[in-house]
């Protein structure tokens, strides 16, 4: 069995008019929305990645939260990736960013973006509203 990889993840948000909304983006090919995401590099904390994917993949800066919120295992073909899920208030929106000829960036409700994505990081963004203390 192929060895498991760590990948960290974060779920931006920010909150406009009294609601929670969260970013997403597009996968590099553009064909479906997801958070963003990305391995861990040798001796980076998960936390550091998920600051580091934000940034990249997103154009996002922010503060990130301690703890995940949560964790879920991926897998793709042979590969299989446990990822831990950080959320991040976003306190910076970059106009331009590493990867922003691949991807596009929207910012959704959260009902918006749940249904959008995988069915494992689902619950998770609805757990951001729970966190926040605030409805979507």
């Amino acid at each position: 069995m192929a060895r498991v990889r760590q990948q960290a993840a974060v779920i931006p948000y920010r909150i406009r008019r009294a609601r929670v909304e969260v970013a997403l983006v597009t996968t590099s090919g553009g064909k479906r929305w997801i958070v963003p995401k990305g391995s861990v590099d040798d001796g980076e904390h998960p936390r550091d990645a998920a600051i580091r994917e934000a940034e990249e993949e997103a154009g996002l800066l922010g503060v990130i939260a301690r703890k995940r919120i949560g964790r879920y295992l991926h897998v793709k073909g042979n590969h299989r990736c446990r990822v831990d899920v950080y959320m991040m208030r976003v306190t910076d929106v970059l106009e331009s960013w590493l990867e922003d000829n691949l991807r596009r960036r929207r910012w959704m409700k959260i009902p918006d973006a749940a249904t959008r994505l995988r069915q494992e990081l689902q619950e998770l963004v609805h757990a951001v509203e729970g966190v926040v203390g605030l409805d979507s």
